[in-house]
C-alpha cells in the first residue's frame, strides 16, 4: 500500500501538525523525494522529529523509507476518488458504464491497498489454528456466510451467528487456540468490536476488514486487511464495499485452500460428488 493512498485513506484519523506534512506531500510529492528530512519539515513549519514520526505512523522506519515508497509510486496516474453517483434522468445505459467503471477501480484500488505481509501471516494463523470464528453484522454478516460456505467445501471448521448476543457468548469462550475473523466497514459496529475485543482478550488472534481510518476494530486487530474508504453519502457505497470485503475474504480462503493443495482437492471433490449425488436423485 503506497504512502499517499496510506494518507488519503487515514487522513481523518492525523493530529494538526500531520496533515499539514500530509496536505504538503500530498501537493509537493516530486519535491517531497528530494528533500531530507529538515527540509521538508522548514516547509510545512514543523520539526525533523515530527516527520520521522509521520512516517513511523504510516508504517515505515523513517522518513527516507518512505521517500522511496512516494519515488515508486511518481509517474503513476493518481487513482480519481469515486465521484461518479447515480443521477435521477439517468437511464439504464447509463448506470451500467458508471457501475462498471465504480467497480473496476474499487477492485484495483482494494487490491493495491493489500499488504501482502499482513495477508500471509493472517492465512499461516488460520491454518494453524483450530477454529475460524466470524463476526459481522447484517451487510457484513452476509460477507461472513459467504466465507462459511466456501470453508465447509475444503473442510475447515469455521462458524458464524447471525445473532448478536450468540456472537458475544461465543466469544467469551474462546481461547488463544481460536482465529476470529471480525467485519466491519466502519469499523464501530458495537456488537462487532466488542465480540472481536473479547476475543482479544481470551488470547485469540484478530483479523480485521474494516476502513484503513485507525478505527476500533482495526486498532484491536492482529492483521488488519483494509477495505477502500467512500465519501459521500448517496452513491455505490454499500455495493463497493460489499465487493472489496468479498475479495479480501477470497484472498483469505485461495491462501487457506493452497495450504494443503491436495487436501483441498480431495476434500472438494468429496462434497461435489455429494451434491451430484443429490442433484442425480
Amino acid at each position: 500500500m503506497g504512502c499517499t493512498l496510506l494518507i488519503k485513506e487515514g487522513l481523518a484519523s492525523l493530529t494538526e501538525t500531520e496533515r499539514r506534512l500530509a496536505a504538503y506531500l500530498l501537493s509537493h510529492s516530486g519535491e517531497v523525494t528530494r528533500m531530507n528530512a529538515k527540509e521538508f519539515a522548514a516547509a510545512c513549519g514543523s520539526s525533523p522529529a515530527a516527520v520521522v514520526r509521520f512516517s513511523q505512523k504510516l508504517g515505515f522506519k523513517g522518513f527516507t523509507e518512505l521517500k522511496l515508497d512516494l519515488a515508486k509510486e511518481s509517474g503513476a496516474e493518481a487513482l480519481d476518488e469515486f465521484q461518479t453517483v447515480i443521477q435521477e434522468h439517468d437511464d439504464l445505459d447509463t448506470i451500467l458504464q458508471k457501475a462498471e467503471l465504480i467497480h473496476l477501480k474499487n477492485t484495483s484500488l482494494t487490491y493495491r491497498m493489500v499488504n501482502v505481509s499482513v495477508l500471509n501471516q493472517a492465512v499461516e494463523e488460520i491454518c494453524a489454528g483450530r477454529r475460524i470464528h466470524l463476526f459481522g453484522i447484517g451487510a457484513s454478516g452476509l460477507l461472513a456466510m459467504d466465507f462459511l460456505y466456501k470453508s465447509s467445501r475444503i473442510g475447515i471448521p469455521a462458524f458464524y451467528h447471525a445473532d448478536a448476543h450468540t456472537n458475544l457468548a461465543t466469544a467469551a469462550l474462546l481461547d488463544e487456540s481460536d482465529i476470529v475473523i471480525a467485519i466491519s466497514y466502519s469499523g464501530e459496529t458495537r456488537e462487532t468490536v466488542l465480540a472481536a475485543r473479547a476475543a482479544k482478550e481470551r488470547g485469540c488472534r484478530v483479523i480485521a476488514i474494516t476502513q484503513a481510518n485507525h478505527n476500533s476494530l482495526s486498532r484491536l486487530a492482529d492483521y488488519p486487511l483494509y477495505i477502500p474508504s467512500e465519501e459521500g453519502e448517496f452513491r455505490m457505497g454499500a455495493m463497493t464495499s460489499r465487493i472489496s470485503g468479498l475479495l479480501l475474504l477470497d484472498l483469505l480462503y485461495l491462501g487457506i485452500a493452497k495450504h494443503d493443495f491436495d487436501h483441498t482437492r480431495k476434500s472438494l471433490s468429496q462434497t461435489r460428488e455429494l451434491i451430484r449425488s443429490l442433484q442425480q436423485d
